[in-house]
């Protein structure tokens, strides 16, 4: 009795109009999700990039500076310090000093210590062969103007020339206040 008022109801004229009214609403549906998605905010970033270090080694009198790009200047930025090191790198962790500095002079000077390595001497981070990788964010919630340059400093105590670091990265973000 069911299957004989299901019959009435999907006749062999209405199964085409019910596919095709499903198909609209599938595209229709697909069609909103393509539009709402493509107007949310884009994520902004900045990018200084890597500086390399000679093999010679970073010295401590030579800070390394960089000069992000920000893509949206109403947006506010934290930033990551990256670090690439190698096998030969001789310490656990690394101390640096980050000064970002807007026009008119220094805004805010961090340190940041790494921890390159467990107490076992196994490598942190992301690596591949004997390079590896370390990345550390700073909360700073700045605005583009507010960090014009960020220069970094090694401070690692005792240790005038530091080998084994083979590149230092800036990025900024979008802050996570916002």
């Amino acid at each position: 009795m069911i299957m004989a008022k299901a019959n009435q109801i999907l006749d062999k004229q209405s199964v085409p109009s019910v596919i095709a009214h499903a198909v609209a609403m599938t595209w229709f549906i697909a069609a909103v999700m393509f539009i709402m998605s493509s107007c949310q905010r884009k994520p902004v970033m900045a990018h200084a990039g890597y500086l390399h270090l000679p093999a010679s080694g970073w010295l401590r009198t030579s800070p390394l500076t960089f000069v992000p790009e920000y893509d949206d200047s109403t947006a506010t930025y934290d930033l990551s310090i990256a670090v690439r090191h190698d096998n030969s790198y001789a310490y656990r962790n690394l101390s640096l000093t980050v000064d970002i500095i807007n026009a008119d002079s220094v805004l805010c000077r961090k340190t940041v210590d790494m921890t390159l390595a467990d107490e076992y001497g196994n490598w942190n981070g992301g690596g591949f062969g004997s390079l590896y990788q370390n990345v550390v964010s700073l909360e700073c919630d700045l605005g583009p103007a507010d960090a014009c340059s960020v220069v970094v400093w090694q401070t690692m105590a005792g240790c005038d020339t530091l080998y084994g670091v083979t590149d230092v990265g800036i990025f900024a973000y979008p802050s996570t206040k916002n």
